[in-house]
């Protein structure tokens, strides 16, 4: 039995494990590589037979994780998709999105007469739609026999809706059991909408990411204060604020608390704010027709009447005609897609915001390597956007508070419930120095033995 790390290896995106179990072959998630460097990565051939794979275990929803299933069905695959509903709803619009970011960037790239135009489409809209028929659909905590030799679990993972970490039991052609856990992404506790992670109790081995196993998370608290601060002194000074947002749980989570702001009268009166991703308004539908899967705070507020994602200032922009209106707006919230400006209409309004001081840019999630908003945290004073160089005059936010990943302490904590189980832990889903450090960290802290695999790397699971 051999697993293998076909992506996020040494690096945060492009997760995919393939597990040969000697009767079964199954993949844990197959996504999408991003960023400058590591989106090469996307034309790589599989180093398996996508046609002899039996599963796929999908954690949740992000295109890093679940991207390339349509490149999976191109090439033969014909198994089964495991995961929860709220995952299946998701990843059709997601993966709709995507395919149609590829056809345009495809579209421009003919235009400008460059070569190799064919790489820049993975798949069409119509072989994104055809994944869907795929899936099979579980709930949380039922221990589910796909054959006398293989056997899963899944559990709240806490890092968006339906997520999930899954337990695998499998068994040899020798009769050898093993039990393997897959993390996925582990969430930070405390989060408003989704349940904490659950815990599990023993495993073989655990493979588990580290997005942020060097770092510890500013406080939820201090978070919202920072937040409220920047609302009030832009609002004050005729500044806007540009909010790059995630259409899946980040913009969720940020309209979230921008309700509870405005219901106890903390910002300024008048305040609007604007929505402005298709994308995410489809995201928000499925949230409300999961809410069965919210955490008990936002369940109190739903069952006492209150409309989570609605409040007084709030508008969602769908037309890009109602989007360019924005351009001689002042002193307004703009939340809009892409999460880490690699394309989507935050690119538009950074055109029309970026040169000025007044104007406020808040980043509220993980910048991968390689993309513009990596850059701009990283400290780049330009910033290309639609061929041309801009001077970065705006104030730029950092908000650590509202990540949807567990900081180093909260994977420690999730790790300690497998007491001395794991033969070994198999740390992925990091940065190279960041992988490196927690794998450090873990073996000093939980004495347990660690492995940081390069891509491709090929581990015997004795």
């Amino acid at each position: 039995m051999f697993l293998q790390f076909c992506g996020a290896s040494k690096m945060v995106t492009g997760s995919c494990f393939f597990l040969d179990t000697g009767v079964h072959k199954v993949l844990v998630d197959c996504g999408m590589f991003q960023g400058r460097d590591a989106s090469a990565h996307n034309q790589d051939q599989f180093p398996f037979d996508p046609g002899q794979i039996d599963y796929v275990f999908l954690t949740h929803a992000h295109i890093d994780h679940c991207g390339r299933l349509p490149v999976l069905l191109k090439h033969g695959f014909h198994g089964k998709i495991i995961a929860t509903r709220a995952t299946r709803d998701l990843v059709r619009i997601l993966l709709e999105d995507s395919a149609q970011i590829q056809k345009d960037d495809a579209e421009r790239c003919h235009r400008r007469g460059e070569l190799d135009c064919e790489l820049a489409q993975l798949y069409t809209p119509e072989e994104a739609l055809d994944v869907m028929q795929y899936f099979e659909t579980y709930p949380y905590g039922d221990s589910i026999r796909l054959s006398d030799n293989l056997e899963f679990r899944m559990r709240d993972a806490g890092h968006i809706l339906g997520s999930a970490f899954f337990e695998l039991w499998a068994k040899d052609s020798d009769g050898t059991h093993r039990k393997i856990v897959f993390s996925g992404d582990i969430g930070q506790p405390g989060q408003r909408i989704v349940k904490d992670p659950d815990l599990v109790r023993e495993a073989d081995y655990v493979v588990v990411e580290s997005t942020y196993g060097n770092r510890l998370h500013r406080s939820k608290d201090e978070t919202l204060l920072e937040l409220l601060s920047i609302l009030t002194n832009a609002k004050r000074e005729g500044g806007n604020v540009l909010i790059p947002t995630f259409a899946v749980e980040r913009a969720q989570e940020i309209i979230y608390e921008m309700n509870l702001f405005a219901e106890n009268h903390l910002v300024p009166d008048g305040l609007e704010v604007y929505f402005d991703s298709p994308l995410g308004i489809k995201a928000t539908e499925i949230f409300e027709r999961h809410s069965e899967l919210f955490d008990e705070d936002a369940r109190r507020l739903l069952e006492g009447g209150d409309h989570v994602f609605q409040f007084d200032g709030l508008r969602y922009i769908d037309k890009f005609r109602d989007s360019r209106r924005l351009a001689a707006r002042h002193g307004i919230v703009i939340l809009a897609g892409s999460g880490m400006c690699t394309g989507g209409r935050i690119v538009y309004h950074l055109e029309n915001n970026v040169d000025n001081p007044k104007n406020h840019l808040v980043f509220a999630g993980y910048q991968v390597k390689g993309t513009k908003g990596r850059d701009i945290v990283d400290g780049a004073r330009t910033i290309r956007l639609s061929g041309r160089q801009y001077p970065l005059n705006l104030q730029v936010h950092t908000l650590g508070g509202f990540s949807a990943h567990g900081d180093r302490g909260d994977l420690e904590y999730w790790l300690r419930g497998f007491g001395t189980s794991p033969r070994k832990i198999f740390v992925v889903h990091g940065d190279p120095d960041v992988a490196v450090e927690f794998s450090e960290r873990i073996r000093d802290e939980l004495k347990r033995e660690t492995y940081v695999p390069d891509l491709y790397d090929r581990v015997e699971l004795e």
